[in-house]
């Protein structure tokens, strides 16, 4: 085998809560996951050089050692003692420093397509010890999994049996939000509702519950730094008819829930995404 194409899928954070400080200066998080079908492309292949080559048009990714599927492919070239050189070919569709979690799902792609790629598969807490130590969202993308509930900093990763299928609005207004600002920025001021009310409607699927039950502390804080986000929220609610939008992660992507497909698709057109200047896309659960 010379090659592997492997796909990244991004994510949505239906409840995203931050319980606080830890010792090692990151943020204590209680948050549950949701896999979407909007995903990059990945080719992984042998090269006769040693070490890893990045190639992606996206402007906004590096195409050097910084790259997080770049950094994958070396650690796991180590950690399995493969002494040959891996190019990886990234074909973007994730907006990026959006919060939808591409650079980690690409990481865990490129994890995944090289165990495929070298028949080499290391043991799977061998492997989540690798994705743990590249970034808090990794574990998640590695656990392939639609639904899970992330602990300590999101890296605790536990896989929930809901068979839910949720349709989504995405809307990306197109500039990044750095991460780190955002947790630089945040005060925690009030206690996160119980999530056991998410579980309960996505168990049930009862949408509206599930609407209702959306929660990300980062919110407030991502809309002080960036107040255009509140226009997208505003636009979503008022001409796409879609009700409790919110952003995904530390942003800037915002998200509704819809009750179908075709609910959605009637958003996206009504929100005039040219003329905006917004990316808009539909989405499902990806199961």
């Amino acid at each position: 085998m010379s090659f592997v194409v492997w796909p990244a899928y991004a994510k949505v954070n239906l409840h995203l809560a931050v319980l606080g400080k830890r010792r090692d200066g990151t943020h204590e998080l209680l948050t549950v996951f949701e896999r979407i079908d909007l995903a990059d492309r990945l080719k992984i292949e042998w090269i006769p050089a040693r070490g890893v080559e990045i190639r992606c048009s996206h402007p906004g990714v590096p195409c050097d050692a910084s790259n997080l599927a770049a950094r994958a492919a070396e650690v796991f070239l180590r950690a399995a003692r493969i002494r040959r050189g891996v190019r990886i070919t990234i074909e973007k569709k994730i907006p990026v420093a959006a919060g939808l979690g591409g650079g980690s799902s690409d990481a865990a792609a490129a994890l995944l397509g090289l165990s495929k790629l070298s028949g080499r598969k290391l043991a799977k807490e061998k492997l989540l010890d690798l994705a743990k130590g590249l970034g808090a969202d990794v574990p998640f993308f590695l656990a392939q999994t639609p639904f899970a509930l992330g602990r300590g900093r999101g890296d605790e990763i536990k896989a929930l049996p809901w068979k839910a299928r949720l349709w989504h609005l995405i809307v990306f207004p197109r500039f990044a939000v750095p991460t780190r600002s955002v947790y630089q920025a945040f005060a925690l001021t009030a206690p996160a509702p119980d999530a056991r009310l998410l579980f309960c409607a996505l168990k049930e699927k009862r949408l509206s519950q599930v609407r209702d039950h959306l929660f990300n502390a980062l919110e407030p804080t991502v809309e002080a730094l960036y107040p255009a986000i509140r226009d997208v929220k505003s636009a979503v609610e008022r001409k796409g008819g879609l009700p409790h939008p919110m952003v995904s992660g530390s942003g800037s992507t915002v998200f509704a829930l819809g009750r179908s497909r075709r609910e959605c698709l009637a958003a996206a057109g009504k929100l005039a995404p040219k003329a905006s200047g917004w990316q808009v896309l539909v989405c499902a659960t990806k199961e």
